[in-house]
């Protein structure tokens, strides 16, 4: 049994870690907005109340006086840091790539402007920078930093924020004269700041560098996983069975392209009705192999089906195959066998029967008055003739896919092959009756169409009345077709119907055992066969045509 995961989740797509880190720095410059335009609005907000104050309360009062963090906004300082901070944002806007930097280079500089920015940020609000939090929006920026240079230089990032802060604090504070119980406060948050770089830096740099370790670990199990998949396609389509995965509704999952060449109608996500009787089998012992014989589409199929299932997913996977493509193909190695068991004891087998030939010739020298003798040399005659007609077949057959082709101008080849058979057959003369298209040409074995024509025509004058023009031979190209036919005709009965579906099976002959091989048609189809072309029977004619590739002309 095959247990396999969920083919639900078998598309995927893993985003990898230099996609997230454009994400960052997208979401970096909407905090670096929000922080600028928020600081901005306080500022106008300030100016505006003081404005408003200093026309409603005497400028002595107490109630004329801002709030100490609005007062620090309406430095000049800050309108200085506003500058600079919204060039920086624009420039990280419109030229976002100036904030990415290669795995292993130096430190991110825009990681450093940052941390200035968000120190001096904090220096310029005075006591309220430390005192009330502000010091706080130093913290994202510093893990910014750390993902940014991939999990690298947390401890230089976080020493550098802390000694900026620690100068800001310096300068403030110092000579401390206000008594230590002013400071106690501001000296808390500031030593919890300083911490929390440096806890903030070593947290971020962790995550960052697990998450580009597991990053590189995706990328290569899906180029893996790509790599695979491409190869199972490649070996699944040049598969000869035909592939079909199903469902317990019969939906298709997946099929290769000889399920198409079977089922033309075919389609992923369709229900497949013609394997109703397979699916009710499988569904009544779902972990059971089994393989059977079922009629489709009135086509005797051989089916192997294998079940796959993990957890709550439950598939059949079918293996399907004509009953005649597997007997052809049985046929086919059993023949190839033979050829290449042939070619190999060819030379040892001809000896012998050399010294039978001549043993027998002799006895038949010997046996001139006794006709019982003579009768009984001749059928060894006969015997060793066919011996020797199979193995020549048979080498031929083994030597199909050795194709020497080249473009034949029928006409002259076929006057050729008529000198060389009536020279042959001089009874024929005048038997043969030729139709042929001007110009017809194709692309083939000049030594395999020899061989197919020689078997045709003669058979034609075997089994022909033996009158005028009883064989006819037509060659000419076929309309809207990439074919010449080749049709021989004789004036005989034909070929018997219940004889038809055998006439191209290989040992299968209509003479007697002592003449004929049975391979003659059959190795005549293979030949054509490996020259692209085909030979066929037509009953409605009478005839053997044959298919021979055009000849095309760029």
């Amino acid at each position: 049994m095959i247990k396999v995961k969920d083919l639900k989740n078998r598309f995927w797509k893993q985003q990898d870690w230099d996609t997230q880190i454009d994400r960052i720095i997208g979401f970096t410059n909407i905090a670096r907005i929000t922080i600028l335009f928020t600081l901005m609005m306080f500022s106008a907000i300030a100016s505006d109340t003081k404005h408003l104050l200093k026309q409603l309360v005497d400028e002595d009062s107490p109630a004329n006086r801002l709030p100490e963090v609005m007062v620090y906004l309406q430095s000049s300082g800050m309108k200085v840091w506003f500058a600079v901070y919204g060039f920086l944002l624009l420039l990280g806007v419109f030229y976002p790539s100036w904030q990415k930097q290669n795995r292993w280079e130096m430190p991110n500089i825009t990681s450093v402007v940052d941390i200035t920015m968000m120190v001096l940020l904090t220096h310029l609000l005075g006591s309220v920078g430390v005192g009330v939090g502000f010091g706080i929006l130093i913290l994202p920026f510093l893990a910014v930093s750390c993902v940014l240079s991939y999990g690298r230089y947390w401890l230089l990032y976080a020493s550098y924020a802390a000694l900026l802060l620690t100068i800001s604090f310096l300068v403030q504070y110092v000579p401390f004269d206000r008594g230590w119980h002013a400071y106690v406060g501001v000296s808390a948050n500031f030593i919890l700041l300083v911490v929390g770089f440096y806890l903030v830096s070593v947290l971020t740099s962790l995550s960052a560098s697990y998450l580009t370790s597991a990053s590189q670990s995706v990328e290569k199990h899906r180029t893996a996983y790509e790599q695979i998949s491409a190869l199972n396609k490649v070996v699944l389509n040049r598969m000869r069975e035909a592939v079909i995965v199903v469902d317990e509704t019969r939906r298709v999952w997946l099929h290769n392209r000889r399920a198409i060449f079977y089922f033309p109608n075919l389609k992923v996500n369709t229900e497949a009705h013609f394997l109703q009787e397979l699916v009710r089998r499988w569904r009544s012992n779902t972990r059971q192999f089994f393989e059977t014989n079922i009629m489709i589409n009135d086509v005797d199929m051989n089916i192997r089906a294998t079940p796959v299932y993990q957890n709550d997913v439950e598939l059949l996977i079918l293996f399907i195959r004509s009953e005649k493509d597997r007997q052809a193909e049985a046929q086919s190695v059993k023949l190839t066998s033979l050829g290449l068991l042939t070619a190999n004891l060819a030379h040892e087998i001809r000896n012998p029967l050399s010294a039978v030939r001549q043993a027998n010739g002799l006895m038949t020298e010997s046996a001139e008055d006794d006709p019982i003798m003579t009768k009984l040399c001749s059928i060894i005659d006969k015997n060793i003739a066919r011996i020797d007609r199979m193995i020549e077949e048979v080498s031929t057959l083994n030597k199909s896919d050795r194709t020497n082709k080249e473009t034949i101008k029928l006409d002259e080849f076929w006057k050729n092959f008529q000198q060389e058979f009536l020279l042959t057959r001089p009874e024929a003369i005048g038997s043969l009756k030729v139709d042929i298209s001007r110009r017809s040409e194709a692309v083939f074995d000049p030594m395999h169409l020899q061989q197919i024509l020689w078997n045709l025509c003669n058979n034609a004058w075997r089994h022909c009345q033996k009158k005028a023009h009883s064989i006819h031979v037509a060659i000419l190209p076929l309309i809207n077709s990439d074919f010449v036919s080749i049709t021989v005709r004789d004036d005989g009965g034909g070929v018997p119907d219940e004889m038809q579906i055998h006439l191209f099976e290989p040992f299968f002959t209509t003479q007697s055992q002592s003449e004929g091989t049975g391979l003659g048609l059959y190795v005549a189809r293979e030949l054509a066969h490996a020259n692209r072309g085909d030979l066929r029977y037509l009953p409605n004619r009478k005839a053997f045509e044959i298919l021979l590739p055009k000849a095309r002309y760029d």
